[in-house]
């Protein structure tokens, strides 16, 4: 029996045997690679030594900047009905305000962008409404930027909130317009252009908007992002075109008569995107009813 003051010693009080059994199915992964793809040290290196680089042109955690190695595993192929691992993204920021139903999420007086108006339902596999459903909502800003995650001056819970679905399921809020947008600190990185075009990818995200579902009848909160149809660059991605499912992509109507824009109390054209949530819940099948058959 080995002692504390032999070098061989190891506190069996901090061993995390979790750990130990993730590390070895790493390296057996790796090994396979090596045999099946031709991995070597070299690629690995390259692999580290971009994420360094990264890490010390934005100040962010290499956990963040690993996202386009991970998202796919940990989110991709969902089809807006079957919850995801229940990952909060990596630009997810807690605690952001109520907004009343219909509402508008927080934002600058001289907010650039489209308006928005986002509205639909939350549903059950059964096409049933789920009345009080939370939906924490947040998308960037119109230069790509998220609120609360960089200092760089603008309110933590710009163009975040959270909204209670009504009696019907029903959501609507006023946002602006989603931009593509990419990081451009890491833009700027040689290494990060040549690896994204080698792998057929843009350095861009597609525009999206982020939410979080909360209800009690579903087995675990619903995490995911709504695409715009139409959107070129959803098939080059940067983190993956499988979050881009046909079935989380709205369509963005642009309203620009005159009439229409009083009754919504703007002064410039603005867009409208009815996206309806269908979710797993604890008593809905396997798959979602169509929405033509639901009752």
């Amino acid at each position: 029996m080995t002692s504390a003051t032999e070098k061989s010693y190891v506190d069996p009080t901090l061993i995390n045997p979790r750990a130990v059994r993730l590390i070895e199915a790493f390296k057996e992964a790796l090994i396979r690679m090596r045999h099946e793809h031709g991995l070597t040290f070299e690629d690995l290196k390259a692999t580290t030594d971009l994420l360094d680089k990264m890490h010390a042109a934005t100040g962010l955690p290499l956990s963040a900047l690993s996202m386009p190695m991970w998202s796919e595993l940990f989110q991709g192929g969902q089809d807006g009905y079957t919850p995801s691992e229940g990952l909060s993204g990596p630009s997810y920021v807690p605690g952001a305000p109520a907004i009343s139903n219909p509402g508008s999420l927080p934002m600058r007086p001289d907010e650039p962008g489209v308006p928005l108006i986002a509205f639909g339902r939350v549903l059950d596999g059964n096409g049933r409404p789920l009345a009080g459903a939370e939906l924490d909502i947040y998308h960037a800003a119109n230069d790509g930027n998220y609120a609360g995650i960089y200092d760089d001056g603008r309110p933590k819970y710009n163009l975040r909130g959270r909204q209670v679905t009504d009696a019907d399921g029903r959501y609507e809020f006023t946002t602006i317009t989603p931009a593509a947008y990419t990081d451009t600190n890491i833009a700027v990185i040689d290494e990060v252009k040549e690896a994204a075009a080698a792998v057929g990818r843009s350095l861009y995200r597609p525009a999206h908007i982020h939410y979080e579902i909360h209800h009690p009848d579903l087995p675990t909160p619903w995490r995911g992002e709504v695409y715009f149809s139409g959107d070129p660059v959803i098939p080059v991605d940067l983190v993956g075109p499988k979050l881009a499912h046909p079935s989380l992509q709205a369509t963005a109507v642009l309203h620009d008569d005159p009439e229409e824009m009083t009754e919504r109390g703007l002064q410039v054209p603005f867009n409208t995107a009815e996206f309806d949530f269908v979710l797993k819940t604890r008593t809905s099948p396997d798959s979602a009813v169509p929405k033509e058959t639901a009752a």
